[in-house]
């Protein structure tokens, strides 16, 4: 089974679920919005971020668990 990538969720109109492993800030994100390639697996995202809170970079990144209603 292939990894779920952002253009996955962009086609499915789902968000990406973000989560700092320093301060457990966490927050949904718009896929289309992340200046990263579509074919990056959402996992392999959140080792590209820095947290907006506390500046940490041990950043998880899930597809949401539940589709939004966009």
């Amino acid at each position: 089974m292939n990894p779920v990538t952002v253009a996955d969720l962009i086609r499915e109109k789902r968000l990406i679920w973000v989560c700092c492993n320093d301060c457990c800030r966490e927050q949904d994100l718009d896929p289309a919005t992340i200046q990263l390639p579509q074919d990056m697996p959402v996992r392999e995202v959140g080792k590209r971020m820095v947290c907006t809170g506390c500046g940490g970079k041990r950043v998880e990144t899930k597809p949401e668990l539940y589709a939004s209603e966009r």
